[in-house]
């Protein structure tokens, strides 16, 4: 039988939780001294749920990443992905700007690379393969150099816009996508 969190204890953890996040966002060497204070938590609260400090930023880079990778299912939907990362903007800029959380960088990386391997699961030949995980490579690091960028610009473009733009680079067109890495990718806006 699956044991149910008290609604009290799951808003305290989210409390805690998210301002990690924005003290990793603002001040990534924090004390647990300055997150009690900022989330108005006791210590004893504070251990009572995570073990220390790295437990607690392993559990929010967990969630977080659990946030993110739901828009890489299937495919990646690149406008439901810029939708997350504006949603969680300072935190992104300080991961990929300020390299603040290089475990959270390292980990989505290798979430989404589980996620691309396991789209390229059914293909036999090895040759295609391998040309299908380079590109989404490129489109990947692609995206994420964009991202940084438009972070880094203050966001200073929609997200429309931005979508377009990274079609643009890609000079995405749907004709033969079956024996590319953009068949990975859906880049369909989101309204």
């Amino acid at each position: 039988m699956v044991k149910k969190e008290d609604a009290r204890v799951l808003r305290t953890k989210k409390n805690i939780e998210e301002t990690t996040i924005t003290l990793l966002t603002t001040q990534p060497n924090f004390s647990i001294t300055l997150l009690l204070r900022r989330a108005d938590v006791t210590r004893g609260t504070f251990y009572k749920y995570y073990q220390n400090k790295e437990h607690l930023i392993s559990e929010v880079n967990h969630t977080l990443i659990q946030e993110f990778i739901q828009y890489t299912q299937g495919k990646f939907h690149v406008a439901e992905m810029i939708q997350a990362v504006s949603d969680r903007a300072a935190f992104y800029n300080a991961v990929l700007n300020l390299h603040s959380n290089s475990v959270y960088a390292k980990t989505l990386m290798s979430r989404m690379r589980m996620q691309m391997q396991s789209q390229l699961g059914i293909i036999e030949d090895e040759e295609l393969y391998r040309h299908q995980m380079f590109q989404w490579e490129i489109i990947t690091g692609g995206f994420w150099a964009l991202i940084s960028k438009w972070l880094l610009d203050n966001m200073n473009v929609t997200q429309t816009k931005l979508l377009q733009e990274f079609i643009e680079v890609l000079r995405v067109d749907s004709t033969g996508w079956t024996q590319t890495g953009l068949n990975l990718f859906d880049f369909d806006n989101v309204n």
